[in-house]
């Protein structure tokens, strides 16, 4: 049987739980498996029987998105590649998965080893989105060429890492997210692609296993107003955010449940309101079903769970691929963008002040205009089928098999 190792970048725990996922279910059909993680998420991995350790190019700043630091340093990045080399030569996998990992296609290749990835439509250089901004939106060509530039920058300080080991240089720093075989998270009508060789859509990969706080979910279940949740992810978060959407969905008569992907000091000396719940990690599993609004950071785990359970989903980003996120939402006609079509600049603070600048009254012009659509419920309950349709672990593995 073929052995896997599996690497995930470490600036989202979300890539970890696509990858505990994909553990697990090689585990089950047989294979061996390893897991590689960031010291920072050894524990998060604790239940994979084999897990090893790696530093990541992230680690440089933490950012939940590629920013300058991640390919700035030469060192750096030959210290993550040697490691790679030699956990591939130690576990001698037959394949290699990364998930959203920029250095293991070039480990993989000088150690002789297949590698494929799992990764995001939009994130590729062939994708036609421009993230944050839908067709014709001022300020698309600006955000444009902001992101290419960084792309190839961050290509060519890349380079420098690879030309003593005989590479040729990185044009745009994407190309890496391609493997062997490309493996898609998301669905074509969510994030559009040309048709490419070795392209594989498996559609969202779900994981059940995160460590839940406590929840009454008898009192979150009762109807007296419906519940909507406000959700941050495992990377950044923001209480001024939380502090402008309590208000806004509490104004809109829902009763909201807070949940900090594990951010406790989101939640420190918030003023209490019997309305609103808070917890630091939510069973989005459990409490999804007696969800009526999602109001998150857009990450796609997130909103996949989220319109898979027939759930509106509307997006205060931190940064362009969640807001990107937005404008596939508005597409698909399931939710959209809290903020307007804002110049990312490499800073989440940008869309902290297009939020604010709502203000109250045009927060909840905004949130009304996409929950009101006539066609919301028709549009939720197409995607959800589509997605309800899916069979992402299996057909995963068995790509990763053939």
């Amino acid at each position: 049987m073929p052995r896997f190792l599996l690497v995930p970048s470490n600036n989202s725990l979300s890539h970890i739980a696509k990858a505990l996922a994909i553990e697990e279910a090689l585990r089950e059909r047989g294979h061996e498996v390893c897991l590689a993680v960031g010291e920072g998420n050894r524990s998060f991995a604790a239940g994979c029987p084999r897990v090893a350790v790696l530093p990541d190019i992230q680690e440089a700043d933490g950012s939940g998105f590629p920013t300058p630091a991640w390919f700035r340093a030469p060192e750096a990045v030959r210290t993550c590649l040697e490691a790679e080399r030699a956990l591939i030569r130690d576990f001698r996998p037959d394949r290699v998965l990364g998930v959203f990992r920029f250095t293991l296609p070039i480990s993989a290749h000088l150690e002789g080893v297949a590698c494929d990835s799992l990764v995001c439509a939009s994130m590729l250089p062939e994708s036609p989105e421009v993230l944050g901004f839908a067709p014709g939106e001022p300020g698309r060509e600006e955000q444009k060429q902001l992101l290419d530039n960084f792309f190839r920058y961050a290509g060519s300080r890349l380079s420098r890492a690879l030309d003593p080991l005989g590479l040729p240089p990185v044009e745009d720093i994407r190309q890496l997210l391609h493997g062997e075989r490309t493996f898609l998270w998301d669905l074509p009508d969510f994030a559009p692609l040309p048709d490419l060789p070795q392209i594989r859509r498996v559609g969202p990969i779900p994981w059940q296993g995160w460590p839940a706080s406590p929840l009454d979910l008898e009192a979150l279940a009762a109807p007296s107003e419906p519940l909507a949740v406000l959700s941050f992810g495992t990377c950044v978060g923001s209480r001024e955010t939380l502090l402008l959407l309590i208000p806004a969905l509490r104004r809109l008569g829902y009763r909201v449940l807070v949940a900090a992907g594990g951010q406790r000091s989101l939640l420190e000396n918030l003023v209490r309101d019997p309305g609103v719940t808070f917890c630091e990690m939510a069973p989005m599993h459990r409490v999804l079903p007696l969800t009526s609004l999602m109001a998150c950071h857009g990450g796609q785990m997130t909103v996949f769970e989220s319109l898979a359970q027939g759930v509106p989903v509307l997006v205060a980003p931190f940064q362009p691929e969640q807001a990107q996120s937005g404008v596939a939402l508005e597409r698909l006609g399931c939710g959209g963008r809290l903020v307007p079509p804002t110049l990312y600049g490499f800073s989440q603070t940008v869309y902290q002040r297009a939020l604010e600048a709502r203000g109250p009254e045009g927060l909840d012009r905004t949130i009304r205009g996409f929950l009101e659509a006539s066609s919301l419920g028709t549009n939720l309950a197409r995607v959800q089928t589509s997605l309800n349709q899916t069979r992402p672990i299996e057909d995963l593995c068995h790509g990763l098999e053939s």
